[in-house]
């Protein structure tokens, strides 16, 4: 990671920085904070390397950039999540059922797509969806 002559943090010289990716999780809902910048930069480096190992090329395409910007987010939201320090977001589980006979309750969990955390997992793959479809037509061959 270096700093550009424009202030924008770079990773591995490529022109997507730290800083269009939290955009991007603004406009998803996230609000990114200092702190989240060394995983930010860790994601986003882990998918420039994964475009250029799997297309077999030094620079990665200015046309993926956007893309790439969603995989990190996609990665970046799941991991929040799955680590418990995603705020903002309730998975608590849906009541589906209650009886007052015997009070029994009854959860909704993992039913359907009624559930928050199952519309929050599809909205996280929806960020991922199709991705190396986008980078396939750059990939050169090996020898």
């Amino acid at each position: 990671m270096q700093i550009a002559p424009n202030g924008m943090t770079v990773i591995n010289g490529d022109q997507i920085s730290i800083e269009d990716v939290k955009d991007r999780l603004e406009m998803l809902g996230y609000i990114a904070s200092i702190e989240d910048d060394e995983h930010i930069a860790f994601e986003l480096s882990n998918v420039i390397n994964y475009v250029k190992n799997y297309c077999n090329i030094t620079e990665v395409p200015s046309i993926l950039n956007l893309r790439i910007i969603d995989r990190v987010c996609a990665y970046f939201l799941y991991y929040k999540k799955n680590s418990g320090s995603l705020e903002g977001f309730n998975y608590d589980a849906v009541i589906k059922q209650i009886k007052e006979g015997d009070t029994s309750i009854t959860y909704a969990v993992g039913q359907g797509e009624d559930t928050p955390e199952n519309r929050f997992d599809a909205f996280v793959r929806q960020l991922e969806r199709g991705f190396d479809k986008w980078i396939t037509p750059y990939r050169r061959l090996r020898w």
